[in-house]
């Protein structure tokens, strides 16, 4: 009669796992028994306080759903009702004796060693030793290789190709001027329609938009840009027909080739956006195979007003503020209530999710897991979406450090569309987390190719140079993204960095001095920077911005850093050692920051790399 009592107690508490409140009084209530009955019963038959016995059946239950290993801890955390993933893993060690982390690593470890031979591990022999040094060698050989390769592959990048198109904004010539949105919109389709086709090196709609009111000539716009054609568009929309004006440049001699006027009814949008795709194709004397001929003509949706919607969604989410972001969700919710096929709505969640996690304008967590739901929903529908499958690569790479499955979809998304500079920027990210440099550069080059003007695309660039000790690449690429922002502080942070690297520190603290001054609650500070610089050095320094960032509640990440640079080595592991409990998205980049390099030797530090598969 125990038994049965405790599976029928133990089957409740899974009825409601996920409910965080669900107690002692709830509990009761579910099985019929007074609070104080049941108090006594659970005590006489497990030797444990209620509270005790659901919280043990949680952790249980956890731990099922960690050898599953299809969720990250913290997503098993809300799973089994633990609102908070480090109450979790404080809980899950007091209870197992270890953190979900080390459990998950002890059942991957004892799954390697089941497989292994046990003569590949008595190393000590000739022949052992002769394949050795022949392995160094190809590796050496080939990592030689691979550099003359990256140089080849980043010089043919930078000539011009020749069917390389750059589209300038689409016009608005309706005189209802809020129809920005719907030309915006256009214009996006067909980019998306011109990326698929393989032949075309497109540029992106985020380098574009500084072309929106631009007095340049096509020449000028091509030079700027290394393409050879430009297109120019307007758009007008009344009532139900649309009349689109379409014209393409040769840019190298600034002459016209062909212009078209398409006009249709609103309800045949899809066919218009595809026909004028095909048209520019047909114009570059290029063939389209039937994949992609199939792609360009596959209508997204059946239901205008949702199309509708959705432009509006995107055209807030091409803005980027954390207002925008939100609007854009609220516009793809709309789209969704009145076709809930509508993939690309979808998409759209699963990108504004996954961007507003990634700026704390969202609960991490949550985010990720709703980035997760609506781009494994969009792919349900319609799985040749390349930001789709970019979006799952970088949750799985970045949020369950699965870089081998985050790889393969990165190579899928770039498969399905060459031109998605953002697939190219999140695999940069993985092959540089996983120390493939060359690689990574290699990917980063055709990013910035695509899109000039990313802020996020230029910094991995100077990031890599400055990781790579080129300090002057690396300052002219911080440079640039200051120039076309204006004074971006991140780009100002990055720029001391260099100096103090350099031992460059006056100049470093003129740095810091300027980006202090770009903000009202932090010019007050312009002084005593210059104080402490000449009473402490630039030790001063870092010990003053160490009292700031923890004063102010940085991300221990940055703090880390600091700690690292003024040789408090335990402070720094402790703290990194956080980053790895809390996932922080900037746990990876710890093996290849510079300022880490003299902990990379310690035991804690190379516990934290096999614990995010990164060990060598």
């Amino acid at each position: 009669m125990d038994k049965a009592f405790i599976n029928k107690v133990t089957q409740t508490i899974l009825e409601h796992i996920e409910d965080e409140n669900f107690g002692v009084e709830d509990l009761a209530s579910e099985i019929g028994f007074s609070k104080s009955q049941l108090l006594r019963k659970i005590k006489v038959s497990k030797g444990k306080t209620v509270s005790e016995f659901i919280r043990e059946t949680r952790l249980l239950e956890a731990k099922k759903l960690i050898q599953e290993d299809k969720l990250t801890a913290s997503e098993i955390a809300y799973c089994v009702g633990f609102n908070s993933p480090t109450y979790f893993n404080k809980c899950f060690h007091d209870h197992f004796g270890v953190t979900p982390g080390e459990y998950k690593s002890k059942i991957e470890e004892s799954l390697v060693l089941n497989k292994i031979d046990p003569k590949l591990t008595k190393p000590n022999n000739i022949k052992y030793q002769r394949n050795l040094l022949f392995g160094a060698l190809i590796i050496v050989t080939i990592a030689f290789i691979s550099f003359l390769l990256v140089k080849w592959s980043v010089k043919k990048i930078e000539e011009n190709k020749p069917y390389s198109i750059a589209v300038l904004p689409f016009k608005n010539l309706s005189d209802d001027k809020s129809n920005q949105y719907f030309a915006d919109g256009v214009m996006d389709d067909i980019l998306n329609h011109l990326s698929t086709m393989k032949e075309f090196s497109i540029i992106s709609r985020t380098t574009m938009e500084q072309y929106r009111e631009t007095k340049k000539t096509a020449p000028e716009i091509a030079k700027e840009l290394k393409v050879s054609y430009i297109i120019e568009s307007s758009i007008q929309k009344y009532k139900d027909s649309i009349m689109i004006f379409v014209q393409m440049i040769d840019a190298k001699k600034d002459k016209h080739i062909w212009s078209k006027k398409f006009g249709r009814e609103f309800k045949n949008i899809f066919t218009l956006e595809s026909e004028i795709a095909k048209k520019i194709a047909t114009e570059l004397k290029i063939t389209l195979s039937p994949i992609e001929i199939q792609q360009i003509e596959t209508k997204p949706t059946d239901n205008i007003e949702a199309y509708t919607l959705y432009l509006k969604g995107r055209f807030f989410w091409h803005q980027k503020t954390k207002k925008d972001l939100e609007r854009s969700i609220y516009y793809y919710n709309q789209a969704l209530q009145l076709d809930s096929t509508y993939a690309l709505a979808y998409s759209g969640l699963a990108d504004t999710y996954l961007h507003m996690a990634g700026w704390g304008w969202y609960n991490r967590m949550s985010g990720l897991i709703k980035s997760k739901e609506f781009a494994t929903k969009a792919l349900s529908i319609n799985n040749n979406i390349a930001e789709s499958h970019a979006t799952i690569g970088a949750l799985l790479a970045y949020g369950q450090w699965k870089w081998d499955a985050g790889e393969k979809e990165f190579k899928h998304a770039i498969a399905l569309n060459p031109n998605y500079a953002t697939a190219h920027e999140y695999y940069s990210m993985l092959l540089d987390v996983m120390g493939r440099q060359n690689d990574a550069r290699k990917e980063i080059e055709i990013a910035m190719q695509l899109n000039p003007y990313s802020v996020s695309i230029n910094q991995l660039s100077a990031i890599y140079y400055f990781r790579s000790k080129d300090y002057d690449k690396a300052l002219e690429g911080y440079l640039k993204n200051q120039k076309n922002y204006k004074n971006h502080p991140l780009e100002t942070t990055n720029i001391f960095k260099i100096y103090v690297m350099q031992k460059n520190y006056a100049k470093a603290v003129e740095e810091l001095k300027h980006k202090l001054s770009l903000d009202p609650l932090t010019k007050k500070y312009v002084d005593t920077v210059q104080k402490i610089y000449e009473n402490f050095g630039i030790e001063g320094i870092y010990r003053w911005r160490l009292q700031k960032d923890i004063e102010d509640k940085a991300e221990i990440y940055f703090i880390a850093q600091k700690y690292a640079f003024l040789g408090e080595n335990d402070k720094a592991l402790t703290l990194l050692e956080k980053c790895f409990e809390r996932r922080s998205i900037w746990a990876p980049y710890m093996k290849c920051n510079p300022y880490f390099k003299n902990l990379q030797s310690e035991p804690r530090f190379q516990t934290i790399l096999k614990k995010m598969n990164l060990a060598e």
